[in-house]
């Protein structure tokens, strides 16, 4: 019997392949756990701006398209301000069962010459960029709700990024959290409130050179809540945004493909390059009384960017391919099934290889589809570019799923699913 072939990547990545005696022998594995044991996980657009080539006075306040959106940065550092790009409709949205937050302009501007105490926010430099975005809360349900109204810039991957703040170059009368109505709990946002206001994002020169070497991300976190200690929050797929800073990039992004946001793409460790993509497939199978519906596949090449090389070293010099499937999961039983712990393998040209899907570089939210909810999964599968131009027959085995006590559900049942190539 052929020895059972395993790729590791030194980081994140593992890459279980299990060679296969005969087409009619099933090879066997166990799946692991999301991350390898060795590692731990950590955690658009609108014209731009033309500016004069001299420097706006601070007291001078732009018209028309060259609205300032946010004048209080001029008055409170002292400050030139020179608009960069504004974008007036970006469709950043985030709605988690009702408790909805979207983005509804934000503008970028340069700021020079900044009187001292506004230097602590640039490296104790006198000069640098601020973020300005409008954004309007909607507790669209009918309880109040706890929420922490966090955003982030995101630049090389998750843990490098911008966050939001909501007091910084923020004139009082716009802080979220002092003109919304409960003013006893700084993140209980009242059942039916709604209240916009503004955030900002601060850039070092340093920071505002790195948006032109990555592909930045604008991410709304997650994590309403019916209690103060935010047990149980809604997250769902924390949305990740191409965060658009000028004209030309935003040509090029909107003349991309794209792609599903795995984690691959929604926190930067790799550009793609499309291969093959099939929408509308929706092949539905029911696993219990949960119907699974794949509704689409993606084949791409994936170049890991600059910051991420490392996370997949072991996959050779050939460079990595991907397979991501979107399946739409419809929970109709009547307890919650998990999404974040399922056994799916890759059946590869009749068990030549199985390969495990990769839970690291998939959305970790949401980690459960609710007892009558629809929820979304994506799988992730990676090969080594080479090895994966050889293969022809990719049937995907889905599941099986796990309950809450962590005991396989509806008697470990799977799915197969024959996917397009």
């Amino acid at each position: 019997m052929k020895k059972s072939k395993f790729l590791f990547s030194t980081l994140f990545f593992s890459t279980l392949l299990l060679a296969a005696c005969g087409n009619d022998e099933e090879a066997s594995g166990t799946k692991q756990e999301e991350a390898p044991a060795q590692a731990e996980e950590t955690q658009t657009a609108n014209d731009e701006v033309e500016t004069e080539t001299e420097e706006q006075d601070a007291g001078e306040q732009p018209q028309g398209d060259n609205e300032t959106l946010n004048p209080f940065i001029a008055e409170d550092s002292e400050g030139n301000v020179e608009i960069l790009y504004t974008n007036k409709d970006p469709q950043y949205t985030h709605d988690m069962e009702g408790f909805k937050v979207s983005v509804d302009e934000y503008q970028l501007v340069k700021v020079t010459d900044v009187n001292e105490y506004s230097t602590i926010y640039f490296d104790d430099q006198v000069d640098g960029y601020v973020v300005t975005a409008k954004v309007t809360i909607e507790n669209g349900t009918d309880k109040p709700m706890y929420y922490n109204n966090s955003h982030r810039i995101q630049l090389s991957n998750d843990l490098d990024y911008i966050p939001s703040d909501w007091k910084a170059f923020v004139p009082e009368d716009q802080q979220i959290f002092k003109i919304k109505k409960n003013q006893d709990d700084i993140s209980l946002f009242e059942a039916g409130e709604k209240v916009t206001g503004l955030l900002t994002f601060k850039m070092t020169n340093e920071d505002f050179e790195k948006l032109k070497s990555v592909k930045p991300k604008y991410v709304i976190e997650g994590g309403a809540a019916e209690n103060s200690d935010f047990s149980g929050s809604i997250s769902g797929n924390s949305p990740s945004y191409d965060f658009i800073y000028n004209d030309e990039q935003a040509e090029t992004t909107a003349s991309q493909p794209q792609f599903f946001q795995d984690r691959l793409t929604s926190d930067n460790w790799a550009d793609k390059k499309m291969i093959f993509e099939k929408a509308n497939i929706n092949d539905t199978k029911k696993i219990g009384d949960v119907n699974v519906t794949v509704e689409g596949v993606q084949y791409t090449e994936v170049i890991p960017t600059e910051a991420n090389k490392e996370m997949f070293s072991d996959f050779g010099d050939s460079g990595v391919a991907a397979l991501t499937v979107k399946v739409k999961i419809d929970n109709g039983s009547t307890t919650p099934v998990s999404i974040n712990n399922l056994g799916t393998i890759l059946n590869v040209d009749d068990n030549r290889v199985r390969v495990l899907s990769q839970g690291m570089a998939e959305p970790r939210d949401p980690a459960t589809i609710a007892a009558g909810e629809t929820g979304e999964k994506l799988h992730v599968f990676l090969f080594r570019k080479d090895e994966f131009g050889l293969y022809k027959k990719f049937v995907m085995e889905f599941g099986p799923f796990y309950a809450e006590n962590g005991e396989q559900a509806f008697k470990g049942r799977t799915a197969e699913f024959t996917l397009p190539r």
